[in-house]
């Protein structure tokens, strides 16, 4: 290996850590061990340990919540299969394995630290109102729409630690009949039709 890693290479290493040990195993000299590198590397993309903390949680919010809302929006147009397809994300996948434990392990970071609980919540409310807003756009009340995309993000939450070694078609076909229990119960004429 190069006597330099990118950045990103140390907060991939830094998420891997994390997800398979926890925080406190997130440490310089340990990770410059396991990357057969000298602590030089470390130090020419950060300034300390919390630094990588703080890019770690960036990194996080970037990766599990910005990316995966924008592909959302550009991708999927009907927001019932905007919605089920959120409520897939703990089970699509490797990658999606893989974003759930460095997510589990934030959320048992952020129980016992500030900076990681601060950057949970902040999380936690940009997701909440991005659902919330798919349901206003059905014609649901702000409260409703609050209510619904609690019981939604809850579900992707409870999902995300469950792990599932058969069955994830059936999984996918429940999520696909939840989002449309949710979206069917719509006061104004500009909802989706409930699908048959």
């Amino acid at each position: 290996m190069s006597n330099k890693l990118s950045r990103e290479e140390w907060i991939n290493a830094a998420n891997h850590v994390l997800a398979t040990n926890g925080i406190d195993q997130v440490r310089v000299d340990k990770l410059a061990t396991q990357l057969k590198i000298t602590r030089g590397s470390f130090y020419h993309h950060f300034s300390s340990r919390n630094d990588l903390l703080t890019s770690i949680l960036s990194n996080w919010r970037h990766r599990s919540t910005e990316q995966v809302i924008s592909r959302i929006q550009s991708d999927i147009n009907d927001p019932v299969e905007r919605i089920t397809a959120l409520m897939n994300l703990p089970i699509t996948g490797k990658t999606s394995a893989k974003a759930a434990s460095i997510e589990v392990s934030i959320r048992a970071w952020a129980r016992r630290d500030k900076m990681a609980r601060e950057s949970v919540e902040e999380v936690d409310k940009y997701r909440l109102d991005f659902i919330k807003n798919m349901f206003i756009s059905m014609g649901q009340s702000a409260s409703r729409a609050d209510d619904l995309a609690n019981l939604v993000y809850s579900y992707i939450v409870g999902m995300s630690l469950i792990h599932f070694d058969n069955n994830i078609e059936q999984r996918r076909e429940m999520s696909k009949r939840l989002a449309e229990l949710l979206s069917s119960h719509c006061p104004m004429p500009n909802c989706p039709q409930k699908m048959t």
